[in-house]
This record gives C-alpha cells, sequence and structure tokens, in this order.
C-alpha cells in the first residue's frame, strides 16, 4: 500500500510498546502508573519527513542516544540498546504506512507502587507513538510568531537536570505556555533565575546582531537541543559567527533578528517580544531555515548522516 499522511493533529494506528508492535486500541496504562501519577518518565520528540526517496527521519540516532541517557538519569531501566530503539522506530513509522510523522518515543515507571523511589520497585514501559504535526506555530513558523516573557522561571540545574528531557519537567513549560495564550501571546520565553534568557516552553533560543549569531548553553539551565546543535553547525557551514554565551533581555530587544529552534518549532522566527516588533527582514533566520529544511530532507550533502530514510532501513 502507499505511504499516507495524516490529518493534522491525527494518532497513527500503531505503536511500539515494550518490544512489539501493537495497535493503539491494545495498548494500555496502568491507573497507577508511577509516571502517570509523579512524571517519572523520560522522552523524545522526532519528526519523520516526506521526501522522494520515502519518510526521512532526522537524526534517529542522535535522539535516541539522548533518550538512552535520560532514561539512566532517572534509572530507567530500557531493555533495548539504541540501535534496536532506531530499528523500532523505523519499522513502526512503516508499519503505519505513513509519509511523515512526528514521533514520541518514552519511557516511564509502570505499576507496582507510589514510593517516591519507583526504580527499587516499578517496571519501566517502552512506548513509540506517532501522530501528525505540520507547522507546530501553523503560519507564524514562517512569519513569525508573538512572544512574552513568562513570569514564570526555568528551574534551576539545581533542581532538576534541565539537560534530561524528563516528563514531570514540562510542568515548568506548561505553566509558562498557559499563561502566555491566555495573555494572547503564541510562545513564552523564560528566564533563569538568575534572570538571564534560558529558552522557550519547548525550544532553543538565538539571536543575530550584526551578522554574528549567539546561542546560549548549558550554564544558562537550557536542555542541548539536537536542532540547536544543527542549526549551529549549518551556520559555520555557511561562515555565519556563531557565539555560545549567556543571553540577557536586553540582548534579545537589541536583537536585528530572534529565532527559536526545536523539533517542533524547526526553526521560527520572532515578530516580537511583548511590545518590541522586530522587522520582517531576516536574512540570517530565513538562510537557515532553509539549510535545515534540506537537511532535514537529506538533501545537505554536508550532513547526509542526518537523515535515516525509514523504507529504505526498514526494507519495505
Amino acid at each position: 500500500m502507499p505511504s499516507v499522511p495524516l490529518n493534522h493533529m491525527e494518532i497513527a494506528p500503531f505503536y511500539w510498546f515494550d518490544g512489539a508492535i501493537s495497535p493503539r486500541a491494545e495498548v494500555s496504562v496502568d491507573p497507577f502508573a508511577h509516571g502517570l501519577h509523579y512524571g517519572t518518565g523520560v522522552f523524545e520528540g522526532v519528526r519523520a519527513y516526506a521526501t522522494p526517496r520515502g519518510p526521512a527521519v532526522f537524526r534517529l540516532r542522535e535522539h535516541m542516544e539522548r533518550f538512552a541517557r535520560s532514561a539512566q538519569v532517572y534509572s530507567l531501566k530500557i531493555a533495548w540498546d539504541v540501535p534496536t530503539l532506531c530499528a523500532a522506530v523505523l519499522e513502526t513509522l512503516a508499519k503505519n504506512e505513513l509519509e511523515s510523522a512526528y514521533i514520541r518515543p518514552l519511557a516511564f515507571f509502570g505499576e507496582k507502587t507510589i514510593s517516591l523511589a519507583p526504580s527499587f520497585y516499578c517496571p519501566t514501559h517502552v512506548l513509540i507513538a506517532y501522530r501528525a504535526l505540520g507547522n507546530y506555530f501553523g503560519a507564524g513558523q514562517e512569519n513569525g510568531i508573538r512572544v512574552t516573557i513568562s513570569p514564570w522561571r526555568k528551574f534551576s540545574s539545581k533542581a532538576l537536570p534541565s539537560t534530561v528531557k524528563a516528563s514531570g519537567h514540562y510542568a515548568n513549560s506548561v505553566l509558562a505556555m498557559t499563561d502566555a495564550v491566555t495573555r494572547g501571546f503564541d510562545e513564552a520565553i523564560l528566564l533563569n533565575d538568575r534572570g538571564e534568557v534560558a529558552e522557550g516552553t519547548g525550544e532553543n533560543i538565538f539571536v543575530v546582531k550584526d551578522g554574528v549569531l549567539r546561542t546560549n548553553d548549558r550554564s544558562a539551565d537550557v536542555l542541548h537541543g539536537i536542532t540547536r546543535a544543527s542549526v549551529i553547525e549549518l551556520a559555520r557551514d555557511r561562515d555565519v559567527p556563531v557565539e555560545i554565551g549567556p543571553i540577557s533581555v536586553d540582548d534579545l530587544h537589541d536583537a536585528d533578528e530572534v529565532f527559536f529552534t526545536g523539533t517542533a518549532a524547526e526553526v521560527t522566527p520572532l515578530a516580537c517580544i511583548d511590545g518590541h516588533v522586530f522587522s520582517n527582514a531576516r536574512p540570517v533566520t530565513l538562510a537557515l531555515r532553509e539549510a535545515y529544511l534540506q537537511a532535514v530532507a537529506g538533501d545537505d550533502p554536508r550532513h547526509p548522516d542526518w537523515a535515516t530514510f525509514a523504507r529504505v532501513a526498514s526494507g519495505v
């Protein structure tokens, strides 16, 4: 059968759950699963893009390696190694007969106890689910989004490991995003406990000033995004100067361009931050967005290994 697209936000019919591909209706989570009650899980967001060569999964191995590292921090015992998990992603994508998808691997503690030391009692479940996504910010993904500085602060790495993509961590982002949308914005920027710029609710942030690209690092309590790392490399490929270091609110307002990066956001320009409006001329952002969209489709000869073609790899 030919590949088919999902309607926006539609969920695919097959998941990979604890070692086997199963129909969605047969996958269940116990009401006392520890991860459901306490957010004790880790996850990834991965995208597969439609291409003439079949679905291209972007930086699959890097995502699954981070998934495994995140699980280790929370003592989640994943029974499958990274190559097996990568194969599971590709096989289930093919089983769903999808030409593009948003892929969500999730490892979480299951049922057994309400103890706050679940690794001693609870089994680890691993789920890989698929759904459509499209442009996360709609037309704003290309034209620019309206953003506010959140009254909520990003949690300190001394409280929770910010470099781990953990389920419970995103309660912080839910508060910030809910506040932003309630006030009429598309997204929020969180400052850290020192008042420096950290990141969006699910994105890293870049500023451009006089042709120089700048982003922060883990010292600012940010997740080291795989899209972030990709954009830095794409910028250096094009001789765009890159600086890594703290970003202040004044740096945001003084910038010529500001943009978000992330698996869902891809490369999304900011049209305004609160009352500060940016120019529609975004030469660096647009060049990097175009470069990124070429790379995710496997069309950048400098980074051919960034795209894994699902139907070639899975043999279907």
